[in-house]
């Protein structure tokens, strides 16, 4: 019998596939190079992940986009976690993005300078924390491989430079995952030793994946806590890691670490030649102003007689110079006695208060004749006053025969037509008073 075959929708085909592939991988890494980046007004970011061989789509929806700190680029390097699923609608495998940061240099590039800031902010780049280099080491401790070109550089330019100063090599891997461990395993070794009295820790040039153990930050928390001044020569010139920053000295090559470290023995030479000339220059100097000290000595040693003679003619005459001066003092000391006793006499309280009670009787008689005055200068004023006040008074008119007539209502009359016959009317005269009946009116002028 022929078997019956099932048959799928696309859509159903499409959903279990979708089913399968989000239970197979719910959430996973995925690095390649970004490309075909496309960003919508939406917020969402579409793009594709790539490499050599195969290509996948990807959708960061906005929520995510949003939050994330990288702004991806066009042929970056990124590396994402996402989820996989299938888009029905097109039948295609695509990644939803949950985060998405660079990847290779760019990522390293960027734990560099956040880790940077990080120590910077702490204070283990700061100047004033470092260690003094010596000047002349005793013993140099190099922390480096033991293989590399570094450690070759090192040992043949302190030999050339100072060959008699000791060094101690202790082996430390200086690439790759066990880097850093095997740095700080080096460095706890070299302390405690305690033979060295500086290190050099150094290797070669390489890019910032190679250097990357010298970025490690418990390395360079174990460089700043050295007790032993440490320089750092790793890479370049161009090359610079957290060891370079976190180090007493940095130095931009293993070779210069060594020459830092190694004084020139052709130059020491010459300065030692030099310091000896000077040594027999200031001993013949020394000798020469001795002499001439010895000489200077001789021509001022006296008899003892003779000098004896000597002090007792200056303790005379500093005896008379005392006396003189005691004699002046008393002099000075009796115009001084004699001129503070006439102060006193003059500042006499009873002679003071004499004198204030003098001061105030004449001023009091001075007072007594100012007031006078005053009086009798204010009383002809008034009577001044009081001519020029009675000169423009009515009661002056009046006297000269004049008369002034009131009606009943005692308004003064300027006109005969204000009475008529029978009224009766008061007049004033300069003394006393009249008053009248009207039985006659006559108007006009």
């Amino acid at each position: 019998m022929r078997r019956e075959q099932t048959i799928l929708q696309v859509s159903d085909l499409a959903d279990q596939l979708r089913r399968l592939v989000e239970a197979s991988y719910p959430e996973v890494w995925i690095e390649g190079e970004l490309s075909s980046l496309s960003t919508p007004a939406s917020g969402h970011l579409y793009f594709t992940l790539k490499d050599e061989k195969a290509q996948l789509r990807c959708a960061m929806f906005k929520g995510r986009a949003g939050i994330s700190k990288y702004r991806p680029q066009a042929g970056d390097l990124v590396r994402v976690r996402a989820k996989l699923s299938v888009y029905s609608a097109r039948g295609d495998l695509q990644c939803i993005v949950q985060h998405i940061e660079e990847a290779g240099e760019g990522l390293l590039q960027r734990r560099f300078e956040e880790l940077k800031a990080k120590l910077a902010k702490e204070g283990l780049f700061a100047n004033d924390t470092k260690l003094a280099i010596p000047s002349f080491p005793k013993h140099i401790g190099v922390i480096t491989s033991p293989s590399g070109a570094a450690v070759r550089d090192i040992l043949s330019t302190l030999a050339r430079r100072c060959p008699g100063i000791p060094v101690t090599i202790y082996p430390a891997v200086v690439q790759g995952d066990s880097g850093a461990a095997s740095i700080l395993k080096a460095l706890r070794q070299a302390i405690s030793h305690a033979q060295a009295d500086v290190l050099i820790l150094s290797r070669g040039g390489g890019s910032l994946e190679d250097l990357w153990c010298f970025n490690h930050e418990d390395v360079a928390r174990a460089i700043y806590s050295c007790p032993i001044p440490l320089i750092s020569g790793v890479g370049h010139e161009v090359d610079v890691t957290i060891s370079d920053l976190v180090a007493d000295l940095r130095a931009p090559t293993p070779t210069a670490a060594a020459e830092l470290l190694s004084p020139d023995q052709d130059l020491l030479n010459e300065q030692l030649q030099t310091l000896a000339l000077r040594l027999q220059r200031g001993f013949e100097r020394k000798a020469q102003q001795s002499a001439q000290s010895t000489d200077y000595l001789a021509r001022r040693l006296v008899h003892p007689k003779r000098g004896l003679a000597l002090q007792q003619k200056q303790v005379t005459q500093i005896s008379q110079r005392l006396r003189r001066s005691i004699k002046q003092r008393q002099v000075q000391y009796a115009a001084e006695k004699h001129a503070l006793a006439q102060r006193l006499q003059q500042s006499n309280p009873r002679r003071l208060l004499s004198q204030r009670f003098l001061e105030l009787n004449q001023a009091r008689a001075l007072l007594l004749k100012e007031q006078k005055n005053l009086l009798s200068f204010k009383q002809q004023l008034l009577s001044n006053q009081g001519g020029i006040l009675h000169s423009v008074s009515p009661l002056a008119t009046l006297g000269r025969g004049y008369a002034i007539a009131r009606d009943e209502n005692q308004k003064i009359s300027r006109d005969a037509d204000q009475h008529q016959v029978g009224d009766q009317v008061s007049v004033q005269l300069a003394k006393g008073k009249l008053v009248c009946d009207v039985i006659e009116t006559h108007s006009g002028d």
